[in-house]
């Protein structure tokens, strides 16, 4: 895990595309993010297609009006429907979209605070990439959770495939095109919302 954990915190970029359900809600995201936690991408939670960039310590969002009148004000709502706004990355209203572009978070946050000792798969295949399977197994207050991390056995250690199975929270997702860091842009104008 150690490894895996490494490597993601000195990748270049990385795709990450995925699924996660929480209750009713269902986020389906494909993001490209660079290893320093900058990258962007497309969220779509409700219908609503969000797009967020993230540049430094700036979050750039853009979402429909049919997002923000579930989420702000009539004002605001008209103010920001569909225009990028720009916020900081630590308002931890929009925490949910920015966890996801932290590889080497994404990788740690499933296994924080673990007590149960890790199992190790035999050696398999996921997406034509020889891996091994981490699996973390937990019960509190007689539920069990389930997270299991497919890593690659051969240097640098890649993870490809990240499954949370909570009673809370149900995720899958799959990181692929590993490659050299991509430079970003700021979107125009944005509003600042901070």
């Amino acid at each position: 895990m150690v490894k895996a954990f490494t490597a993601e915190e000195h990748l270049g970029s990385v795709r990450i595309e995925g699924k996660v359900t929480q209750g009713r809600s269902v986020i389906v995201l494909d993001l490209l993010v660079n290893g320093d936690g900058e990258g962007g991408g497309v969220f779509v939670q409700q219908g609503n297609v969000i797009k967020i960039e993230r540049v430094g310590t700036l979050l750039y969002l853009n979402a429909p009006k049919r997002f923000w009148s579930t989420h702000a004000t009539a004002d605001q709502t008209a103010t920001y429907g569909g225009k990028w706004i720009e916020l900081s990355a630590l308002d931890s209203r929009f925490a949910s979209f920015d966890q996801f572009l932290d590889a080497a978070d994404l990788v740690d946050s499933l296994f924080r605070g673990y007590t149960a000792p890790l199992t190790v798969s035999k050696p398999t295949t996921f997406g034509h990439h020889k891996v091994v399977v981490v699996k973390d197994t937990a019960t509190s207050h007689g539920t069990r959770s389930t997270g299991l991390v497919y890593i690659g056995t051969a240097s640098p250690h890649d993870v490809y495939k990240i499954v949370d199975d909570a009673p809370d929270q149900q995720s899958t997702l799959v990181f692929n095109n590993y490659g050299k860091a991509v430079p970003l842009t700021v979107p125009a104008e944005p509003i600042n919302a901070s």
